[in-house]
């Protein structure tokens, strides 16, 4: 039996970490494995299957500790169908290419790395060409303020190497065998005609795109038909849209992209997603994102009429970093980092004073952890638990993974589990108690030496291409299409 991951990744950086030829990235870390094993006869199938999910099982509890709750009491039933949960909306909010002791290693309470949590606490850092420099600054004062008052896990990976299987994760599909063998040659750099790799036959033109494709869909889907077919009512901003072969630039305000190709998008997610928000497009600020996302949800749902669905999905992914652009109002790469943090904050701070709060919970991950490091794994990333049923102040020592994530979301919505993944692995109840806070959150501002968020919603170029803006393309809509057709027909 091959296996192209081996035995994983290990540390890619901090104390514990010896780099090798390799050097740090998550990609090159991973050695592949052969393993000669005798076939086992079919009636004993069941007796391995056991071993397998209870050794699995072990791994998950023995790291950590295991809810302190009695069954019946944890807000999260153990199964779909058990009972009812008290929390009966659920808002998935995604972000981009972080670990674990990037943003959290300075946390007393979790098992990190001070010396390279680049995103915490007290950080000095220059600019790329060395002409100003900041002392001090706490890059991600939110997302450690939401940790000390609700919940975060030390011992959470993700599946994913990169964003290309990442988001395939994300949604609660796998990457099947195209993905597998196309995404490498991508990241490998094999896809580009000028490199000198070029290997003939992978041209692996699915890039890093946040997208499941026809030739990947499994044959059950993802959690959009899940959803649809178990009559649980969701709406997306962001997930799912962004197509490869697409461009995109600071004009392209609404969506965030234009699509070059015609690729089908599921009808679920067509249905139930919001037509202007921006997908991955870092020359978006998050904090239009997060205001685009209040004024819909407003209108909505907070309008006496309409409930709010069961499920939201939220894109915010500029902490995925790039290049600095003083001039759009990101002074430093922390600068992204700044953004992201406050428009987190800022969304659970208008969730919080919502009628909807009371029973809530936000469940915030990553779709990768490529671009960081971590001394445990360069697979451990964040995962954060907001909730009025939330532990406060709570580390959570639990292995979990995206599986985990799903299992938690379709016991709470009393829904079946869409895989073997999501159904093998540890559920998220030891972050949840049965006490409830429903006191608000209040979002912290951000360091003005790392980020003025004024100054990313004002464009100020002279050349600013203020038509393209105002005409900036929205998700198709396949109505305005057919009316388009029928009057030039």
């Amino acid at each position: 039996m091959a296996n192209a991951k081996g035995y994983g990744s290990g540390p890619n950086g901090g104390y514990t970490f010896k780099e090798g030829p390799e050097g740090n990235y998550v990609g090159h870390l991973m050695h592949g494995s052969v393993t000669i094993l005798d076939i086992p006869a079919d009636a004993a199938l069941p007796k391995w299957t056991k071993q397998v999910l209870d050794n699995n099982f072990r791994v998950q509890t023995s790291v950590g500790e295991a809810s302190s709750l009695p069954d019946a009491k944890n807000p999260i039933p153990q199964f779909p169908g058990q009972r009812k949960s008290p929390i009966k909306h659920i808002v998935f909010i995604s972000k981009e290419n972080r670990t674990y002791d990037e943003v959290f290693g300075q946390l007393k309470k979790g098992k990190g790395d001070p010396k390279i949590a680049r995103y915490g606490y007290e950080r000095s850092f220059t600019n790329k060409k060395k002409t100003v420099s900041v002392d001090k600054a706490t890059i991600m004062p939110n997302h450690l303020a939401l940790a000390q008052r609700f919940g975060v896990s030390d011992n959470f990976y993700v599946d994913s190497d990169h964003s290309a299987d990442g988001h395939r994760w994300l949604v609660n599909t796998y990457p099947n065998q195209w993905v597998e063998t196309n995404v490498p040659a991508a990241y490998g750099g094999t896809r580009d005609v000028k490199s000198k790799s070029m290997e003939r036959g992978k041209w692996a033109w699915t890039g890093s795109a946040g997208a499941i494709f026809p030739e990947d869909y499994n044959e059950a889907g993802s959690m959009w038909e899940h959803l649809e077919r178990n009559k649980t009512s969701f709406y997306n901003w962001g997930f799912g849209t962004e197509m490869a072969s697409n461009m995109s630039d600071s004009t392209m305000k609404y969506y965030g992209q234009k699509v070059l190709v015609n690729y089908p998008v599921p009808a679920p997610l067509f249905a139930n997603t919001s037509k202007h928000y921006p997908t991955y497009n870092m020359a978006i600020p998050d904090q239009f994102r997060a205001d685009l996302f209040m004024d819909e949800f407003k209108e909505k749902w907070l309008n006496g009429k309409d409930k709010m669905p069961q499920m939201l999905t939220i894109l915010l992914p500029n902490d995925h970093g790039a290049g600095e652009r003083p001039a759009a109002g990101y002074p430093f790469r922390e600068s992204y980092m700044a953004d992201n943090d406050l428009a987190l904050g800022r969304i659970v701070e208008f969730l919080s004073r919502t009628p909807y709060w009371k029973d809530m919970a936000i469940v915030v991950t990553e779709d990768d952890s490529q671009d960081g490091q971590d001394h445990v794994d360069a697979h451990r990333s964040i995962l954060m638990v907001i909730s009025p049923y939330a532990k406060k102040n709570h580390v959570s020592h639990n292995h979990t993974s995206f599986g985990s994530i799903f299992k938690t979301f379709w016991n709470i919505l009393g829904i079946p589990y869409l895989n073997q993944y999501d159904a093998a692995a540890a559920d998220l109840s030891d972050f949840f108690s049965n006490q409830p806070d429903f006191a608000p959150f209040s979002a912290l501002p951000v360091d003005p030496r790392v980020l003025d968020p004024q100054k990313l919603l004002t464009p100020f170029d002279e050349k600013f291409d203020w038509k393209s803006l105002l005409e900036s393309p929205q998700l198709d809509n396949v109505e305005d299409f057919i009316k388009e057709k029928e009057g030039k027909n």
